[in-house]
C-alpha cells in the first residue's frame, strides 16, 4: 500500500525525528526511498531552520546512514 509523505516545514525536533522514522521505515520496507519521499524530504530539509537541518542530518547519520546519500547535495555529506 502506497503511503503519501506530506511536504512540510519542520517546526520541532519531534517532527524531524518523525521524518527520520518515516525514512527508516521506507528504507527497511522498500530498500530505498521513492522519488516522492526523496523530494518531500529534500524540500523540508531546504526550508528548515538551520538547527533542525543539523538535527535531521545527525539523526539520519545515526539511525539510517544508508539514506544519507539522498541528502548529500543538501549538506548531508558534511
Amino acid at each position: 500500500m502506497a503511503r503519501t509523505i506530506s511536504v512540510l516545514k519542520w517546526e520541532s525536533k519531534t517532527e524531524v525525528e518523525n521524518a527520520v522514522h518515516d525514512i527508516k521505515a521506507e528504507m527497511d520496507r522498500e530498500g530505498g526511498l521513492s522519488k516522492e519521499t526523496e523530494r518531500a524530504m529534500q524540500h523540508s530539509l531546504m526550508v528548515a531552520d538551520p538547527d533542525l537541518t543539523e538535527h535531521f542530518l545527525k539523526q539520519v547519520r545515526e539511525h539510517v546512514p544508508d539514506a544519507l546519500h539522498y541528502f548529500e547535495e543538501h549538506g548531508g555529506g558534511a
